[in-house]
């Protein structure tokens, strides 16, 4: 299976996080939202993103500005 250069990039900077991070931690929160928007953008409107919603601890669909 060949990656998009999109998910190369997913991809890359997964791989350059320090490994001591925790599942908590802001650097791994950020690249699990880039990666709900990378590989999940087919569930999405144009006009949609994957958002980091604390209160709950999910992810939710937020509104582009």
């Amino acid at each position: 299976m060949t990656l998009t250069p999109e998910e190369q990039a997913l991809k890359a900077a997964l791989l350059a996080l320090p490994g001591h991070l925790t599942m908590d931690s802001p650097e791994v929160q950020d690249w699990l939202v880039r990666a709900a928007n990378v590989l999940g953008k087919h569930q999405l409107d144009p006009n949609e993103h994957w958002v980091y919603d604390s209160a709950s601890d999910m992810l939710v669909k937020g509104k582009k500005h």
